[in-house]
């Protein structure tokens, strides 16, 4: 007599039906997946775009008188990839909206809805919720539609996850900063290294944050690592070299000799914790703003020697600024040493 077969279902496709049999239940009733004009798509007020391309631009174009006309243009040019592949293969993964009213409100997908207006569509297809979701779940959703993208930024993710952090908060009446690695690493489905590393540059001071948003720093590690040391001196020496093009290796070796000279600190109360004495005057993305606070300075009478040295100064160059107020702050240091 033959033997019967006994089949058996995989872990991995065990925890994928799981998982779906969840989705289904968090979402029944609420959700379903249709073919919509994507005249009636409009974007949802209260969630910030990181593109300035309206749908207004890719139906009519855009207007050269427009002061934001060369960065529409170079966002339209990232965007004709994903037209042709629209244009020949339609969307493969429908964008997320919500009912409102006569409109819908887009939730996530919104490169997707400008490329298919790009490629002369008129619908998409689109995951429709009949209300708007909340917004731990709109980040949520945000963030897995989002973080397989390769043009995504360090700092587009960072914006993306401190709304899911603020979020998650609020919901749990946490202040913002206070949720740990786990809950991090279960919220975004990630390693709690990776979490960890995200924690980190969260909680990271404007300085460095201001390098990141530039695109100066790209890497999520090598931010992390520099988030991570303590003391001032070292932390200014890793952020110059890591700006000047060290890898990760490099950095580490600069973490651990910050870690090593903590350590051996012959002050009992630095080697407890005790909080740095510098000053942190902050950081500003606005470049007239720091004009200001440069010039407001050197109109000081009493700084009359050292405002020779800070004539030329390339208001152009984020870098060139940082140095120029580093320099500053040597000289004043210098004077009422």
């Amino acid at each position: 007599m033959a033997k019967k077969k006994v089949f058996a279902i995989s872990n991995a496709l065990s925890n994928g039906i799981e998982e779906t049999i969840q989705a289904a239940h968090d979402y029944s009733g609420e959700l379903r997946v249709e073919v919509i004009p994507l005249k009636r798509i409009e974007v949802d007020p209260e969630n910030p775009r990181d593109l300035a391309l309206t749908y207004e631009d890719a139906n009519h174009g855009i207007a050269k008188s427009d002061p934001q006309f060369e960065r529409k243009e170079q966002e339209v040019e990232s965007l004709r990839g994903i037209a042709n592949s629209i244009r020949d293969q339609g969307i493969i993964n429908p964008i997320v909206v919500y009912k409102f009213g006569e409109k819908y409100r887009l939730v996530a997908g919104e490169r997707r809805t400008l490329a298919s207006i790009i490629a002369g569509k008129t619908d998409i297809q689109a995951k429709i919720l009949d209300s708007k979701p909340t917004e731990l779940k709109i980040s949520l959703l945000q963030w897995i539609e989002n973080v397989e993208r390769s043009d995504l930024s360090l700092w587009e993710r960072l914006k993306n996850l401190e709304k899911i952090v603020v979020a998650y908060a609020e919901k749990n009446n946490l202040p913002n900063l206070e949720i740990s690695v786990t809950e991090l690493s279960n919220l975004i489905g990630c390693t709690k290294p990776h979490a960890a590393n995200y924690k980190a540059v969260l909680d990271a001071d404007d300085e460095l944050k201001q390098f990141i948003f530039s695109n100066q720093i790209r890497s999520l590690e090598k931010a992390a690592v520099i988030a991570t040391i303590k003391g001032f001196d070292l932390k200014q020496h890793a952020l110059d070299e890591c700006l000047a093009g060290a890898n990760l290796k490099r950095l580490r070796g600069i973490a651990a000799s910050a870690s090593t000279k903590i350590s051996h600190s012959k002050k009992p109360a630095e080697s407890r914790g005790r909080q740095t004495t510098t000053v942190n005057l902050g950081a500003t993305k606005n470049i007239e703003v720091a004009q200001l606070i440069l010039d407001s300075i050197l109109k000081n009478n009493a700084l009359s020697p050292i405002a020779i040295h800070f004539k030329q100064v390339d208001w152009d160059d984020y870098r060139a600024i940082n140095n120029t107020f580093k320099q500053l702050m040597k000289k004043l240091e210098e004077l009422h040493a």
